[in-house]
C-alpha cells in the first residue's frame, strides 16, 4: 500500500513489513505511532479489506487513543480478493484477541 500512497509528501507514512496479518500489522505499528505522539493515524488498504481493516484497527488502536481513518487504495477488487476476505472473516476475532493479549 505504501506504493499506492498518492497523499501529500509531508505525512509520515508508518510501515511494519514483518506482519503476517492485519491484526499482527496494527499492533506492531502501534508502539511506532505511540513513540511519535500521533494520535489521528490514516488507514490505507485494498477496497475488498476496508470493512476488515475498519473493525481490527479500530479495536487496537483505539484502546490506545489513537483515531483512525481510512482511505481505499485505487485497485480493482479480483474475485480472489473479496473470497480472500470472505474468508478472512472467520479468523478476524482470533487474530485481534491474541495481538490484545501480547505483552
Amino acid at each position: 500500500m505504501r506504493d499506492l500512497w498518492r497523499g501529500p509528501a509531508e505525512i509520515e507514512v508508518v510501515v511494519d513489513e514483518t506482519a503476517e496479518n492485519t491484526a499482527q500489522n496494527a499492533s506492531r505499528t502501534l508502539p511506532l505511532l505511540l513513540q511519535r505522539g500521533i494520535t489521528d493515524a490514516l488507514i490505507v488498504c485494498a477496497p475488498t479489506h476496508l470493512p476488515r481493516a475498519r473493525w481490527i484497527f479500530r479495536r487496537i488502536y483505539g484502546r490506545h487513543g489513537i483515531s483512525v481513518r481510512f482511505a481505499a487504495a485505487r485497485i480493482v477488487p479480483t474475485p480472489g480478493a473479496l473470497i480472500w476476505e470472505l474468508a478472512a472473516l472467520g479468523v478476524a476475532a482470533r487474530q485481534v484477541r491474541s495481538e490484545l493479549e501480547q505483552p
